[in-house]
């Protein structure tokens, strides 16, 4: 099901700072790294910005692979996305 706010463009500081939690240069080390998925960013006046609905995807497929890969009872150290 599709959220109206899906298409609200995010500013990168606060992609990195408020939904995930990492600076800004994790962000762009994710977006160098095509095997993340990373969502592309959309470039307005020299600035980045995401699709609110395609961070929301990333971090769901993020947490779905992490999933798959911690087995039952135990901790798996895994690199974030």
């Amino acid at each position: 099901m599709s959220n109206p706010d899906d298409d609200e463009l995010i500013p990168d500081p606060k992609v990195a700072h408020e939904e995930f939690g990492v600076c800004l240069k994790t962000i762009n080390r994710w977006e160098r790294k095509p095997e993340l998925s990373f969502p592309p960013a959309i470039w307005i006046n020299g600035r980045k910005y995401r699709r609110r609905g395609e961070i929301r995807e990333f971090k769901r497929r993020s947490a779905v692979a992490h999933a798959s890969t911690t087995s039952a009872g135990t901790s798996a150290k895994t690199p974030a996305p």
